[in-house]
């Protein structure tokens, strides 16, 4: 199969590539702001029409979540414009597409996790950005898969930023104790674990929108609690705080953990537990 790929930098992007290369067979073409930004249009046709793929995956995108309250314009270049030049290059190369969305389309106030049926209300730009991004895939093609995910972790730094079982372990090396909040939900989420689900999907034609997600929701305070017991650091004091103790530019998105209903009901995908697979990827830290 000839795959395009999407922001090959980043903790998702990544991984669909190391997955995609030891499976083998596949042509792939990597995308990256290096060789061709999503946004130039002109480029993204000219690139896309000259590989002809069957399929385009399209994690890449700007996570500057605190960032784009101030800067709206590039986040919706990117998250939003970049997202349509990839699906209309796919329309007009009978390619299918897959786009990774987010779990904060919703705003959190519901008390269970998220269904994909659910009714969206993003109240951040980023969120906004997104389900924008959502909206172009659907309008644009017949063939996609719209894929939600939350709080990726994986091998791979996301533009020289620490995913957050890197960022505790630091400062837990570093203070001895970490205040963290306990009223913020969602489903900690293993980068490789979610590029062999989307990888799977992909190959369905069962085109549609799905939350994949590692299973069991956590809050922050619980999840870097088991970053700490299972790197070894005990000694680590880890103290319950709230959102509202550290004010931040976004509103804040107290529950917005995902269930993974349609492709675990339809198609048998499911992810582990996010506790086993964050113990295989602090087994992989030095």
């Amino acid at each position: 199969m000839r795959i395009v790929v999407t922001g090959t930098n980043g903790q998702v992007g990544s991984a669909l590539v190391n997955l995609l290369q030891a499976e083998g067979g596949h042509e792939i073409k990597t995308m990256t702001r290096d060789n061709c930004d999503i946004c130039d249009r002109v480029l993204v046709r000219r690139l896309v029409g000259s590989f002809r793929p069957d399929l385009i995956l399209h994690p890449a995108a700007y996570t500057y979540v605190d960032q784009a309250e101030s800067d709206p314009e590039t986040c919706y270049r990117i998250n939003a414009l970049g997202t349509q030049n990839l699906a209309l290059a796919a329309a007009q190369n009978d390619a299918a597409l897959l786009y990774v969305s987010t779990n904060t389309v919703f705003d959190g106030r519901k008390p269970t996790p998220y269904y994909e049926y659910d009714t969206p209300n993003p109240e951040s730009i980023y969120a906004r950005s997104k389900l924008a991004g959502e909206e172009y895939v659907k309008t644009l093609l017949n063939r996609y898969y719209i894929v939600r995910t939350s709080w990726v972790f994986g091998p791979r730094p996301t533009e020289g930023k620490l995913n957050f079982v890197r960022r505790m372990i630091q400062l837990g090396d570093e203070r001895g104790a970490v205040s963290v909040v306990d009223d913020e939900v969602s489903n900690p989420t293993y980068a490789s674990d979610l590029a062999a689900a989307i990888w799977e999907l992909a190959q369905t034609e069962a085109y549609g929108l799905y939350h994949l997600a590692n299973e069991n929701p956590a809050s922050r305070f619980e999840f870097a609690q088991e970053i700490f017991r299972l790197a070894g650091r005990d000694k680590v004091k880890v103290t319950p705080s709230k959102l509202a103790d550290f004010p931040r530019p976004t509103p804040p998105l107290y529950q917005s953990a995902l269930h993974n209903f349609a492709a675990a009901t339809n198609l048998g995908i499911r992810l582990r537990p996010w506790q086993e697979a964050l113990k295989e990827y602090i087994g992989t830290l030095s």
